[in-house]
């Protein structure tokens, strides 16, 4: 469990295709020990680079198209496998993943005769706030601009930014004026 910001973007048009094209090739380059153990040093040091690079210009870059939509949001609690989990609908193609030394990225294509939407529409409450959170804005994300395109490329940006917030701390937070804020 960690602090995050987690990202959510979709990509239309020609660009989704360069996307995940672009995510597929830097995939190939992984060299696990364990198909079953994930870690950014699978991948080669350019590797991780380029991709770490990718997701600072689609932040850069995420209020124009061809980025059809975009979310970004603080996450204190969720662990790393909600990501992935919500990107693999039952009988659809897995995600690209990728980890490169700051972020990991997830990359999932549409069309995909509708299984991710069902998948994500069938998910019902979850345990966690922070679960019903991710569903729900990957399902926006989805729906953004569908009539414009059916070609589409879903990104999940992962950048863990520090270790769990404990319900103390969160409440401890509460009652104080961080020094960032205090000043001028």
């Amino acid at each position: 469990m960690a602090s995050q910001r987690i990202t959510v973007a979709k990509f239309g048009g020609v660009s989704a295709g360069v996307v995940m094209r672009r995510l597929r090739d830097w995939n190939i380059a992984r060299h696990p020990a364990s198909a079953d153990e994930w870690s950014s040093d699978q991948w080669p040091p350019e590797v991780r680079l380029q991709v770490d690079a990718f997701a600072d210009r689609l932040r850069a870059n995420a209020v124009g198209p061809p980025v059809l939509a975009y979310v970004e949001w603080s996450d204190l609690w969720s662990m790393g496998d909600l990501f992935v989990r919500w990107l693999a609908p039952p009988g659809g193609p897995p995600p690209v993943v990728l980890y490169g030394d700051r972020f990991e990225v997830y990359g999932y294509a549409l069309p995909d005769d509708g299984r991710l939407i069902r998948h994500l529409a069938a998910a019902g409450p979850q345990q966690f706030p922070e679960s019903d959170q991710y569903v729900s804005r990957l399902h926006e994300t989805i729906e953004a601009w569908r009539d414009l395109t059916r070609e589409a490329a879903i990104v999940v940006l992962r950048e863990v930014v520090g270790g769990l917030v404990t319900d103390e701390e969160g409440d401890e937070s509460l009652r104080v004026v961080p020094e960032w804020l205090a000043g001028p």
